[in-house]
């Protein structure tokens, strides 16, 4: 994971898209300052996954009305996905 979405075709993130990953990098660094972060966009879902790109890192999935779902590293990302389309969501408030 790289900051693409998907391989190195895979479109630029879109201006609002850009916004969801400031937010959830901004978060993140609530947590850990000096992550190592990358994003996966979520076009189906209208939102981004903000990864901290080291084990034992975790995901922040950003909707677009900026919710959130922590998911830490010992969840697959699946899982954390289907969850985040139920609609599971982190108090922004947990983040420090």
């Amino acid at each position: 994971m790289t900051g693409a979405s998907e391989g190195p075709a895979a479109a630029p993130p879109t201006a609002e898209q850009r916004q969801l990953i400031e937010f959830g990098e901004a978060l993140y660094r609530r947590i850990s300052p000096d992550a190592a972060l990358g994003h996966v966009l979520l076009p189906e879902d209208d939102a981004v996954a903000v990864v901290h790109q080291v084990r034992g890192g975790g995901t922040i999935l950003v909707a677009a009305d900026r919710s959130v779902l922590f998911s830490g590293s010992a969840h697959d990302i699946s899982v954390a996905l289907t969850e985040f389309r139920a609609g599971a969501r982190t108090p922004v408030e947990r983040f420090g």
